[in-house]
């Protein structure tokens, strides 16, 4: 397959500093959905090349570090970069990369590290630091000051994002600015990539949007308790234009644009049935009564996804990824960076209307999905109010790729271009307060569709789907479940406290199971089934001195009370007595029959 642009010209910059092209950093700034998630498996070219020892990823969520650790085991990506590379999830561990060749972790994981152990490790490596999404990161923030040290330390840097900003307006930490503008332009140490809409449209890379904006009427009462009432959002004053949106998604008129996308979505089911619909609210209330609408009203396979319970969210995700959930309700947890080419309809249910965030928002529905036919069939359905903030989005959008379709220059202009383009929305896709007023009623009176695409003809050849691989982590994770479980299993048997054959094992390791590496588990998982046989009268002949042996002459019997069945000779006594009576009380019935005028029919 051929690479897209911003992977190509990546693969070029890791060939060039191998070849000692003096590059330290690389910055690419890559469209929402533009697939970045390939470029840490080619930074690991300069681990073969022996200038790196281990590469370290950081992610703004949970979630994306299990789909980061997944994606190095995606047999797609390593028959098309021919690696063997793999990658653990970790979160501030001695030793993180247990015999992997790197590790995935969090930016939220890195500012609590007050130990300072990933810095240490920074210290006695040569890592390459890749930093997603790193417009999290605010200059001099928390997170800013976790990261410099490593910043400083790493061999090599690579900056990757869907979104040069900030909805807050605040500077991007170990960014460049003129003009209070980023500047992307590359330098002797510095490499600057860039992969605009356009570029990813044109390579069928992501899919057109259609945005379906609905508008309406809505009545609130204001603090002061004087009603206002608008017949659409583009008759509503300036400082009234918050108070109309938050008035339409906390009245009827969020239920009427919610059934419409549910609609809109089991139509394009009939011909993709695999098609999966993403709704998105402004706080966990609303992600509740939505949940609870979709299941108990519409009957249909929803779930929800936040981080106010983060196990259950996570759970929640997977089977989003998989074939058994069709429709995910979700704050913020899962819009960035959440890889489901399925999801081809997002509900948008939330009254911010930060530009960064809403384009990643949008941007998880644009995948390009293997199995749902032909490219030219598929779109992204986007529904969502049609107020006037929501409107400078789209045009924005639009706006970026009729710019770039026209400069077609270097990619430094295209990189400042980008960025001068007016419309930033207020927020940063946090918080979950309205304004200052209370919502009477809202109606939904009509749709538009706003198309966002560049004609297409030919056809996109596109990796299957990452199936159900098990990460590294999950591996290390199952094996000491079955080890704890082979030695209780021992030790009952046997009659051993479990803290006897554990202290064994210690000493046979040298350190405790959650500091061995994959490797180590799995020679402990088969020592231990050697070494520690189960089975009633299986010793080893000659056994390694400190072994607790098997010492068992029976099998133990449970000392819970059970009711008793007699024995086999009784059990099998009172099966034949039960079927002879059985057959005695079917000829009873027929006789009995037959005296009253035979067996009916």
């Amino acid at each position: 397959m051929k690479l897209r642009k911003h992977q190509a010209e990546f693969k070029q910059t890791t060939t060039g500093i191998i070849g000692g092209s003096g590059i330290r950093n690389v910055l690419l700034s890559v469209t929402p959905g533009g697939g970045k998630s390939s470029i840490p498996i080619i930074a690991g070219d300069l681990i073969k090349a022996g200038l790196a020892d281990a590469l370290a990823w950081v992610v703004p969520r949970q979630a994306l570090q299990d789909q980061g650790e997944r994606g190095f085991l995606d047999p797609f990506f390593r028959k098309l970069f021919n690696h063997n590379l793999a990658i653990r999830s970790a979160t501030n561990d001695i030793n993180p990369c247990r015999g992997t060749q790197g590790f995935v972790t969090t930016y939220q994981a890195l500012g609590v590290d007050t130990e300072r152990t990933v810095a240490r490790e920074f210290s006695q490596k040569r890592y390459i630091l890749l930093l997603d999404e790193y417009h999290h990161v605010e200059e001099d923030g928390i997170w800013h000051q976790a990261l410099r040290p490593l910043y400083d330390e790493a061999a090599f840097v690579i900056l990757m994002t869907g979104t040069l900003e900030r909805g807050d307006g605040q500077p991007i930490a170990f960014t460049t600015y003129r003009n209070d503008r980023p500047y992307l332009k590359s330098t002797s140490d510095t490499a600057v990539i860039t992969y605009n809409r356009t570029d990813a449209l044109s390579e069928k890379a992501i899919l057109p949007i259609s945005f379906h904006m609905s508008d309406g009427s809505f009545e609130w009462q204001d603090q002061v308790g004087a009603v206002k009432q608008v017949d659409s959002f583009s008759k509503a004053k300036k400082n009234d234009q918050a108070a109309a949106l938050y008035t339409a998604l906390n009245t009827d008129f969020s239920a009427q644009l919610l059934r419409e996308s549910v609609l809109h979505w089991q139509k394009c089911r009939r011909k993709n049935p695999g098609a999966k619909l993403l709704v998105v609210t402004a706080d966990y209330k609303g992600a509740q009564d939505v949940t609870a609408m979709l299941q108990r009203a519409m009957r249909l396979n929803a779930e929800i996804a936040t981080s106010h319970k983060s196990k259950e969210a996570v759970a929640a995700i997977k089977k989003f990824k998989g074939p058994d959930l069709d429709i995910l309700v979700t704050i913020a947890m899962a819009y960035e960076g959440l890889d489901v080419p399925p999801v081809s309809h997002i509900c948008c249910l939330t009254h911010i209307r930060s530009t960064p965030w809403i384009e990643q928002m949008v941007a998880r529905a644009v995948r390009v999905d293997s199995g749902a036919g032909p490219y030219s069939t598929q779109r992204a359905h986007v529904f969502a109010p049609k107020d006037q903030a929501f409107l400078e989005i789209v045009k924005r959008i639009e706006h970026e790729q009729i710019a770039a379709l026209k400069i077609k220059g270097t990619p430094d202009d295209l990189g400042i271009e980008m960025a001068q383009i007016p419309g930033e929305g207020e927020g940063g896709g946090e918080g979950s307060f309205g304004p200052d007023i209370t919502p009477i009623g809202g109606d939904l009176t009509g749709t538009s569709e706003k198309f966002v695409g560049i004609d297409q003809q030919q056809d996109l050849f596109e990796p299957v789907p990452v199936s159900q691989i098990e990460t590294v982590k999950e591996k290390e994770i199952r094996l000491r479940q079955e080890i704890s479980k082979h030695v209780s299993k021992f030790a009952f048997a046997h009659r051993y406290k479990p803290q006897q054959i554990n202290s064994e094992l210690k000493t046979k390791m040298g350190a405790p199971r959650e500091l061995l590496d994959l490797e180590r588990l799995e020679f402990l998982m088969r020592y231990v089934k050697e070494t520690y046989p189960i089975k009633i009268g299986k010793t080893l002949k000659n056994p390694p001195p400190g072994v607790s042996l098997g010492r068992a002459k029976r099998k133990r019997v449970s000392t819970k009370v059970v009711p008793w069945t007699g024995s086999r000779e009784h059990q099998k006594q009172k099966l034949c007595a039960e079927k002879e009576l059985s057959t005695m009380e079917k000829r009873r019935i027929f006789e009995r029959r037959s005296a009253f005028g035979g067996v009916r029919a």
